[in-house]
């Protein structure tokens, strides 16, 4: 089971993830967010393509990400929404989630400072 492998992901390292890709993306989206999150599991070998050795015999199988992450995910949005880092919308067409952009550039840039 996953929650068993040390190299899970926290919610502060989602957490920190996502302050790195609104520093270098202010204008962005929930689901790219969670493309940043997948794509980190997936290289650690925690999710996508898994093949296990059972005796003589192996097994693949496909790992998706975990509801936990998802909800660290959301949580971690609903964080930065409540402190007013970032806010719904990016421009005139697209003004509601899933689109965010980062509305307080120097809170951003403390956070990822005291990060680093």
């Amino acid at each position: 089971m996953r929650h068993e492998i040390e190299q899970d992901l926290t919610k502060e390292d989602i957490f920190r993830m996502i302050v790195k890709h609104l520093d270098v993306f202010p204008l962005t989206s929930v689901e790219a967010i969670r493309e940043v999150i997948r794509s980190s599991l997936n290289q650690r070998g925690l999710i996508g393509g898994i093949t296990k050795q059972t005796g003589a015999a192996s097994l693949t199988f496909n790992r998706k990400i975990s509801d936990q992450d998802i909800q660290f995910i959301n949580d971690c949005i609903c964080d930065l929404l409540n402190s007013r880092i970032i806010q719904p919308g990016i421009n005139d067409d697209n003004l509601d989630l899933p689109w965010i952009s980062v509305s307080d550039k120097e809170k951003l840039k403390t956070l990822v400072n005291s990060l680093s």
